[in-house]
């Protein structure tokens, strides 16, 4: 867990970035289907960075000379149902604390200063609607309306650069990440079923007490990117994706894929394209330098990529014609990456203009129109490189996709490749002011070491 320092470290430097007072909310929890029986809970990200409070219905008021932290008083026969709760004060304290309140007098307090308070919208819809009512203004999670303006930027500008503690505890959740993936291509073989797989991984995240950090991805139809079903029955002859990481008791999150044989080892095919896919993250991944604008290690990807598309014949042509085309997206369909944190697509609730530079728009062709990032990197920036291939059915059913690019595709080999699946490799990686560091290199990933563990005895 970060310490107390870091938290007030973090408010002091949020409002050493604003001259204004700074209204944060906390999620409430949320109702499964009835209300007792909630989703499990999981605090607002920003909330948690300059708080560290995970309670429910929490909320922070800043000012210049002040700290007044609000949280919800138990109901009464609350200890009957959940156990015995530390008074406000008491948690108070423990977060390191002085001034508390109750989350019921919270309105009261803000009435003052309604004019000049900056506030952010939250994942909860019942508490935007809440500051919507006292401030008379929109607020919509996830939207341009997400904010204050000032006040997204300042907490971008802070939470983008991981400090040494939040760093620390991303490579101690990588370990129980590691455990997972061993586990589960350990599980693997003909017969068994992707929930088997899926079990074995969210076992170790759950022994070692951490969470998922997202739904995890694990299956052998890896050409849907974001399949979250475990419904096959693995055969030998195909590929198993997983894509899924541990998110730590605090907070932070990892997310690393991996791609594996269901037989235990690799076609000439297969290997192939692994090899390829790999050697593309390998040129990726060394450009995660201070200063590199992250939009130029997409494409460093997809030049390898699109090299391997016209050597197998997939494409016609030159690799610069496929580039300039755009044509190799139609196998590399998205972007290479995003930025690592608190959330596994970190601050991404703020739109583009946590991700995108000023002056910077997402490219509008396909594929490259889902990069995630495009800033200049800096020492403390943690992101991921996953450059994938795939063979979807689907892009080729796209009659405007096809139009365009019908003269540079070779259909009968194209043909020959249906039913191949698809293959991502994901690591995380921090930027430092020397060379990259591959906080998941642990992982197994060379196609040598993959096929050593799963035929272990």
């Amino acid at each position: 867990m970060p310490s107390l320092d870091f938290h007030r470290s973090r408010r002091d430097a949020l409002r050493s970035l604003t001259n204004t007072p700074i209204l944060l909310m906390g999620n409430k929890e949320r109702a499964r289907n009835i209300p007792m029986n909630h989703l499990p809970f999981r605090q607002d990200s920003s909330f948690l960075y300059f708080t560290g409070c995970s309670s429910p219905n929490a909320a922070l008021l800043l000012t210049q000379d002040k700290e007044l932290l609000f949280l919800p008083s138990p109901p009464k026969n609350d200890a009957l149902w959940h156990g015995p709760t530390p008074s406000i004060q008491k948690q108070a304290e423990q977060l390191g604390f002085r001034h508390v309140a109750d989350r019921n007098s919270l309105a009261d307090h803000i009435k003052p200063l309604v004019k000049t308070i900056q506030t952010i919208a939250v994942p909860d819809l019942s508490i935007n609607l809440d500051l919507e009512s006292w401030l008379q203004r929109k607020f919509r999670f996830g939207t341009s309306h997400c904010g204050s303006p000032e006040l997204i930027n300042a907490i971008c500008t802070l939470r983008r650069i991981l400090e040494d503690e939040e760093i620390d505890i991303l490579r101690q959740t990588m370990l129980t990440t590691h455990k997972a993936h061993v586990a589960a291509m350990k599980k693997t073989r003909p017969n068994a079923h992707e929930q088997d797989i899926a079990a074995a991984f969210y076992y170790e995240l759950v022994k070692t007490g951490c969470s998922a950090a997202y739904q995890s991805i694990v299956t052998v139809d890896g050409h849907i990117l974001h399949n979250h079903h475990y419904h096959n029955t693995l055969k030998s002859g195909q590929l198993l994706l997983l894509d899924g990481g541990a998110e730590s008791p605090s907070g932070y999150s990892t997310d690393i894929t991996r791609t594996w044989p269901v037989s235990g080892s690799f076609t000439s095919r297969q290997k192939r394209a692994y090899n390829a896919v790999l050697q593309a993250q390998d040129l990726a991944i060394s450009m995660v330098t201070k200063g590199t604008r992250y939009r130029d290690i997409h494409f460093k990807a997809c030049e390898h990529l699109a090299s391997f598309l016209c050597d197998e014949k997939l494409l016609l042509g030159s690799e610069e014609e496929a580039l300039e085309t755009g044509a190799h997206a139609l196998f590399f369909p998205h972007g290479v990456g995003h930025l690592l944190g608190l959330d596994v697509h970190d601050l991404e609730n703020f739109g583009d203009v946590a991700a995108y530079a000023p002056g910077r728009a997402r490219p509008e062709g396909f594929g490259s129109a889902y990069l995630r990032l495009d800033l200049d990197l800096s020492p403390g920036m943690v992101v991921t490189i996953e450059p994938g291939f795939y063979i979807v059915p689907e892009i080729f059913k796209n009659t405007d996709l096809i139009e365009k690019h019908r003269q540079r595709i070779n259909w009968s080999t194209l043909k020959d490749w249906i039913g191949f699946g698809g293959i991502r490799i994901e690591d995380n990686i921090l930027c430092t002011n020397k060379e990259p560091e591959i906080l998941s290199s642990m992982i197994p990933k060379g196609t040598d070491d993959i096929e050593m563990l799963m035929n272990e005895q």
